[in-house]
Parts: C-alpha cells; structure tokens; sequence
C-alpha cells in the first residue's frame, strides 16, 4: 500500500497546482459544447474516486461524505453533460472547489486504508470494478487524466495556468 499512499500524494499535490490562479469565474464555465467545466471535473473526480474508494458504489453516498460536488450527475458524461450544475455548486468558488474535492478524496483513501480490503476480493456494489486491488490502480491513473483535462479547460478558457 506504500506505493499507492505515493500515488494518491502525488495526485493531490498536483490537484492543487492544476486549481492555483484558477478564476472563480471560470469554474463551471464550459470551455466549449461536450466539454466539462473544471468544477464537473471536481465532481467527477469525487463522485468517481473519492465515494468508491470510500467504499460506495458511485451512486449513493457512503455515511460521512455529503458535499455538493457528491451528485449523481458527475458519475457519468452523458448525465454531467446534459444538465447544469445546482445553485449550491454554482456558489463554490475554486478555492473552495479545490478544498471540497481534496477533503473528500484524502478522506476516501483513509478510509479505504482503514477497512484494509483484500485487493484481490471483488468491492461489494461496485459492478465496474472486478477487485478492490484494480479499484486503487484505476484511481492513481483516473485522477491524473482528469488533472490533464483541467488544465485543458483552463486553457481553452484563456487561463494562463503555472504548469501542465
């Protein structure tokens, strides 16, 4: 699990560089038609990473890890993509964004340590995942190419952003 503990750092260290000098005007704006905004990829990532490693099943929400960016509508493209974000995530500003999405995704990792999972047995509710060992290896990719579509957004938005 070291090696994962690694991974999950680096990624939300990276987070936090994606989101720095981020508009708060541009969090859900969406850089063009079909594309997210930064802030669906917050809730994306959350629903996405954070609730299954917290051992939910990306539709309902384990005990615990309520927050706006925990909405059914981030788990998949066509619903995210066909509906506006709520007043409540319209009034989350990037910092705000950026703290929420850590806070969840730190917390799933922890909890996910501390239930200490066979990784080769298969995550109860989740069909989309054959073991709780490819669960964690699809996290320390899923979050990184999700990093990359931020940085993607901001600049097609006309952000100039620190590194990418």
């Amino acid at each position: 699990m070291e090696i994962y503990d690694k991974l999950f750092e680096q990624a939300f260290f990276e987070l936090g560089e994606a989101f720095s000098g981020l508009g708060d005007e541009n969090v859900w704006k969406r850089p063009a038609d079909g594309l997210f905004s930064v802030g669906e990829l917050a809730g994306h990532m959350a629903v996405g990473g954070g609730v299954w490693l917290a051992g939910g099943d990306g539709k309902t929400v384990p005990e615990g890890f309520d927050s706006p960016l925990l909405d059914p509508r981030f788990r998949y493209y066509p619903h995210t993509i066909a509906s506006a974000p709520s007043e409540a995530q319209l009034a989350l500003t990037a910092e705000q964004v950026l703290a929420e999405l850590l806070r969840l995704l730190q917390s799933s990792w922890k909890a996910f340590q501390e239930r200490n999972p066979d990784l080769d047995e298969r995550p109860e509710g989740q069909d989309m995942m054959p073991t709780h060992g490819h669960l964690v290896r699809y996290q320390t990719f899923h979050l990184p190419y999700h990093i990359g579509q931020i940085y993607t957004a901001r600049h097609l938005l006309g952000e100039t952003t620190p590194d990418n």
